[in-house]
């Protein structure tokens, strides 16, 4: 998305791919650039899948069923992986359809004009990731020296803050520089004595996260709105929901979130959530958006003695990474 959104435009190859999958004029019409290039990506994911998926599905209907069975017809169980990755093919285009005309009507009722709605990304320019992460009030570096300073000795605070301004990237401007300071800043960070109260080694690890970040962006929020009300009456739910909600007919509303469009863009291929901007804040944590470094210190007056970050928690997250 990020990409898509950075390009803001459809090349003919895009639509070349969306036409082969049946994605055409009558459902891209009127999305703005960055949608539809977001789109042709998804699809060109989507047909990888269907590549790969049948031998997957197949090695894994082999071993659950030689647990059971001992004469299994390999031909017979080919043939239904490449049905069911045949099926899974079209629902996942079924649920981007629907995904983009959840997101158009959301950009008609807020813009007027969907192709008037901006990218909701935004990549930092170099100078901009420089004031995120070393110079500006509140960048990483700003932040990282508050949170140590009451665990630290004066002298050795003011010692590394003058070590600090000494290997400001701001020079160059370069994401080479920017990561060639960070890691060396990991490295000073690292080098200092821990406490349950100061975890240095975790903010040190988290530095090195940031320090092999390749980009940055921030998010563009649109505004909240309230869909128009639907009226429902007990007879629209069935016989068996009649009773229950009485003879009068129930309005229903739905607010959508500032980030509602995002959120459903990158849950395209789940239609069961109705608030997919709630579950992109959930789900980002880690991989969308990095730990706050003050989360390495403690801001209790009596915080656990609980050594919970350590070797098993550093393994533990490099296997899922």
């Amino acid at each position: 998305m990020l990409r898509a959104c950075e390009l803001n435009s459809v090349s003919d190859e895009d639509y070349l791919d969306l036409g082969r999958a049946g994605l055409g004029s009558c459902l891209l019409g009127g999305l703005p650039d960055w949608v539809v290039s977001y789109s042709a990506r998804l699809v060109r994911f989507i047909n990888l899948e269907r590549t790969k998926l049948p031998e997957e599905i197949l090695r894994h209907n082999l071993e659950e069923k030689r647990k059971y069975f001992a004469d299994i017809c390999l031909e017979v169980e080919r043939s239904d992986a490449e049905v069911q990755a045949e099926g899974v093919y079209n629902q996942r285009l079924q649920n981007l359809a629907v995904t983009l005309d959840k997101v158009r009507y959301v950009m008609r009722c807020i813009f007027g004009d969907p192709k008037q709605a901006p990218p909701p990304l935004e990549k930092l320019t170099p100078e901009e990731t420089v004031s995120l992460l070393w110079k500006g009030d509140g960048s990483l570096v700003d932040e990282l020296l508050q949170c140590m300073s009451p665990y630290m000795d004066a002298d050795i605070l003011n010692d590394l803050r003058s070590k600090v301004r000494a290997r400001d990237p701001s020079d160059s401007m370069t994401s080479e520089s920017t990561s060639k300071s960070l890691l060396w800043l990991r490295d000073e960070v690292r080098s200092l004595p821990c406490t349950y109260k100061c975890r240095h080694d975790a903010a040190a690890d988290l530095i090195h996260v940031y320090a092999y970040t390749k980009s940055f962006f921030r998010v563009r929020e649109y505004d909240a709105f309230t869909s128009p009300p639907v009226h429902i009456s007990p007879l629209d739910l069935g016989p068996k929901c009649a009773d229950k909600l009485g003879g009068l007919p129930h309005k229903y509303q739905k607010t959508y979130g500032g980030n509602y469009c995002m959120g459903q863009l990158i849950f395209w291929h789940i239609q069961t959530n109705s608030e997919p901007d709630f579950t992109v804040a959930k789900a980002s944590k880690g991989c969308l958006s990095l730990p706050e470094i003050g989360s390495c210190y403690a801001k209790v007056q009596k915080p656990s003695q609980q050594r919970i970050y350590g070797p098993k928690t550093v393994k533990l997250m490099l296997e899922r990474m």
